[in-house]
């Protein structure tokens, strides 16, 4: 008899990690705000990564998230706001996907194809969105701040959260 252990998957667990990661770092290079909130969300995200807590993955993502807005809003280069933005909503979609993996499968299932099929699909369109982003406060009318931007991904998120509710 094998037993199913219910715990989240390993390797969206460490994709998510290494795009929250990549977040705060993004969120760094602003004011002191931006990594402040993005390392305590970060710490939340891990904390449900390792015990298969849905609402910390979805707290802690959502705190990186809002590091990387506040970096943005304190100074941090667009690119890096829009990159940060990106990898918090990466970080959460693969997250929340190791957690139901997770729970439906369990730890010992090989999941290394699906999983590789879900990081390609988060990344792409987190390619498009930062591609599209970006192009919008290069090519805007002349040149807007980069609280523009910041509200353009704070508008993707909220896109991503009524399509993806559970």
């Amino acid at each position: 008899m094998i037993e199913v252990t219910r715990r989240p998957t390993r390797i969206s667990s460490v994709a998510a990690t290494l795009a929250g990661g990549v977040a705060v770092l993004s969120a760094a290079l602003g004011g002191p705000a931006g990594p402040t909130v993005g390392l305590v969300g970060f710490l939340v995200l891990g904390l449900g990564l390792h015990r298969g807590i849905y609402g910390a993955v979805d707290i802690g993502a959502g705190l990186v998230f809002l590091g990387v807005l506040f970096g943005g809003l304190q100074g941090a280069p667009v690119e890096a706001t829009v990159l940060g933005a990106v990898t918090a909503l990466v970080a959460w979609d693969l997250g929340t996907s190791a957690v139901e993996l997770g729970s439906q499968l369990g730890r010992e299932a090989d999941t290394r194809r699906l999983e590789g099929v879900q990081l390609l699909s988060s990344l792409s369109v987190g390619l498009l969105t930062a591609t599209v982003g970006y192009g919008a406060y290069v090519f805007g009318a002349g040149g807007q701040p980069a609280g523009a931007v910041v509200l353009l991904l704070l508008s993707v998120l909220f896109v991503v959260v009524g399509l993806k509710g559970r």
